[in-house]
């Protein structure tokens, strides 16, 4: 059966990782040549079951410059960058892997004349500015649309599904740990005086995306010129929402901390100092934000009807 993909030559940095192994997956059920740009060929890549004999090809960046871009982007018709870090390191930081990099890509699909360049971003990059991810996140789109305006820009929330860095991450520590942390609450604002300066009620928002609806999502729009796109799940949750659904597939109980932002920042401190940090003060400005979008529920649902919650999902991967 031919498809809209069908014959193309799709070209995918970031294909070995969580968001990229999923959007292989399904890539793999049409008629479309695969390349998977990864730094390491060498490390354990997701195992894909493609369509046809010699669809996918894993071909090796050594060190990202504007003469490799080049010279790997030739000849593909589409181009997704999945590229994305969530904490900085020695070798990498938000200002190369989120701005450069987007932009020596966007550079090679005008100088060969490529006709889709898809390029994932996050929500609220455009709003949060007391984040370095947002900003180099949101500096990256500007680079793109400067340089190749008929871009497609995805915006996702918190993403979950097999593989996530997100219930995965809670569930491991579920299984150690008494303790769940309620980052963000309480709310503490002593303007309004000791006694109502703590507020409890106040959670933290998200509208998790399941990783299948968003790779559906990005395959339905790849064809689209110069748009943005917000893009979240179904329904609103809080911290303590997101943990009663893991436990409750877990059959565990937990107790949930109350972390006021103040309190996690110290405990990020801390934490930066390890070599793969659980959590970073730049991650904590990220949460004082709200990850939920009215507009972005409407655009899922113009292309996946029916979007898969978190209680639908989970049992299958945890």
């Amino acid at each position: 059966m031919r498809t809209k993909l069908s014959g193309k030559k799709v070209l995918i940095f970031g294909g070995g990782g969580f968001i990229g192994s999923h959007l292989v997956k399904h890539l793999c059920k049409e008629s479309c040549q695969i390349n998977i740009i990864s730094r390491d060929t060498k490390k354990n890549l997701p195992l894909f079951f493609a369509n046809e004999p010699g669809q996918i090809k894993i071909k090796k960046i050594n060190t990202f410059n504007q003469q490799e871009v080049d010279n790997l982007v030739d000849g593909c018709d589409i181009i997704f960058n999945l590229i994305g870090i969530l904490a900085e390191s020695k070798k990498n930081k938000f200002a190369f892997v989120h701005c450069k990099i987007p932009e020596m890509i966007a550079k090679s699909a005008k100088k060969k004349n490529i006709r889709n360049f898809i390029h994932i971003s996050a929500l609220n990059v455009n709003k949060i500015h007391s984040s370095s991810y947002a900003n180099s996140k949101f500096l990256g789109e500007k680079k793109i649309r400067e340089i190749f305006p008929n871009s497609l820009i995805i915006r996702p929330g918190v993403v979950f599904g097999k593989g996530d860095n997100f219930t995965n991450f809670f569930s491991s520590i579920s299984n150690f740990s008494p303790f769940l942390p309620l980052i963000g609450t309480p709310e503490i604002n002593f303007s309004n005086g000791i006694l109502k300066s703590f507020n409890f009620t106040k959670r933290v928002k998200f509208q998790p995306l399941y990783v299948g609806d968003l790779v559906k999502f990005m395959i339905h729009v790849y064809n689209e010129k110069n748009k943005i796109y917000d893009l979240v799940g179904p329904v609103v949750k809080s911290f303590d929402e997101i943990f009663d659904v893991i436990l409750k597939h877990q059959g565990k109980k937990r107790i949930y901390l109350p972390l006021p932002f103040f309190a996690a920042k110290i405990v990020a401190f801390f934490l930066e100092t390890l070599p793969n940090p659980l959590l970073t003060r730049d991650q904590i400005n990220l949460l004082d934000h709200d990850s939920v979008s009215a507009k972005g529920l409407v655009n899922l649902k113009k292309v996946v009807k029916n979007p898969a919650s978190m209680e639908t999902i989970v049992k299958n991967y945890l």
